[in-house]
C-alpha cells in the first residue's frame, strides 16, 4: 500500500483522482461490451418516464406559438473540470433545443459564465442549422457571454442572466448543468413572469430550489441521462446500462462489507 501511496504521489495524481478513477476503469467493461453489442441487438433499454424530458420535447411547441426564444443556460462550470458530466449535459439538452429551433426559425437565447462553454455552445449551434439545412440562418448571437465567475462566485452571471428574462421575450428558462446558490437568483424573473421552467443540476444544495422553482425539475442523477433520453443514441443508452450494472455493483459491494464486519470477519 505504500507503495502505491509513493506512485502516486510522483505521478501528481491525488487521493481523491485515483479513487474516481478507480471506480471509472470498472464503469468502462460494461460500457464497451453494451456498445459493442448494441448493433447485434435491435432492443434497447426501457427508460423511465421523467416528465421533465417529455415537457422539454414539447418545449419549442410552445415557443412557436408565442413567437418567442427559449433561454438556455448550461450551467457555471467549465468544460474541463470537475462539473465536465454536468456541463455536457447541458450541452446536449442545448443540442436537441437547436435541432429543433433550427426548422422552427425561434432560435434559442443562450447564455454562459466560463469563457471554455462559450465556442462549445456555439459550435452546437452552428452543427444544429447546418443539420438542418439551413446554415445561413445561424447567428453567432445566439450565444452571449455574460460574465465570469468572480473570486469563484457566479453572482454577476446570474444578475445578467436576470436582466435577460426580465427584459428580452422568452417564453421558457431551460437551466441545465452546474450551478450553485445563484440558481434561484436566475429562476425568480421567469417564476415572476409564469414563464416555462425546466432544469437543475447535481448540486445537493441546489436541489431545493430546482424543486421550488422549476416547472418540471431534474434531480441529481437525472441530468446525466439527458443524451439518452433526448438524442437517443446508442452510446447514450449503453451508458446508462453500464452506470446502472455499477451502481447495483457498489451497492452489493457496500452489503457484503457490513455483513462481514457484523459476522466478525472483517
Amino acid at each position: 500500500m505504500s507503495v502505491l501511496l509513493d506512485l502516486l504521489e510522483k505521478s501528481g495524481i491525488s487521493a481523491t483522482q485515483a479513487f474516481m478513477l478507480a471506480l471509472f476503469l470498472p464503469f468502462l467493461i460494461p460500457f464497451f461490451y453494451f456498445l459493442y453489442r448494441a448493433p447485434r441487438s435491435t432492443a434497447r433499454p426501457q427508460l423511465r418516464h421523467i416528465p421533465a424530458y417529455a415537457a422539454l420535447k414539447k418545449l419549442l411547441s410552445r415557443a412557436a406559438e408565442t413567437g418567442q426564444a427559449v433561454h438556455v443556460s448550461i450551467g457555471t462550470a467549465s468544460i474541463a473540470g470537475a462539473r465536465t458530466a454536468d456541463t455536457t449535459a447541458g450541452l446536449y439538452a442545448l443540442e436537441f433545443l437547436a435541432d429543433r429551433a433550427a426548422t422552427s426559425g425561434i432560435p434559442p437565447l443562450v447564455t454562459v459564465t466560463d469563457p471554455t462553454t462559450l465556442p462549445a455552445a456555439l459550435d452546437q449551434l452552428r452543427r444544429a442549422y447546418e443539420r438542418q439545412g439551413y446554415p445561413d440562418e445561424y447567428r453567432f448571437d445566439q450565444a452571449r457571454f455574460i460574465a465570469p465567475p468572480v473570486n469563484g462566485s457566479a453572482v454577476p452571471y446570474a444578475a445578467g442572466v436576470m436582466d435577460v428574462l426580465n427584459h428580452e421575450p422568452v417564453a421558457a428558462n431551460v437551466m441545465l448543468g452546474a450551478f450553485g446558490d445563484e440558481f434561484l437568483l436566475m429562476t425568480e424573473p421567469a417564476a415572476q413572469r409564469a414563464a416555462y421552467q425546466i432544469g437543475g443540476t447535481s448540486e445537493l444544495s441546489v436541489l431545493p430550489f430546482a424543486q421550488l422553482t422549476m416547472t418540471e425539475p431534474l434531480l441529481g442523477e437525472e441530468i446525466y441521462a439527458a443524451g439518452a433520453y433526448l438524442l437517443q443514441r446508442v452510446g447514450h443508452y449503453t451508458s446508462l446500462v453500464a452506470q446502472d450494472i455499477v451502481r447495483l455493483a457498489l451497492v452489493l459491494l457496500v452489503l457484503v462489507v457490513v455483513a462481514l464486519r457484523a459476522l466478525g470477519i472483517l
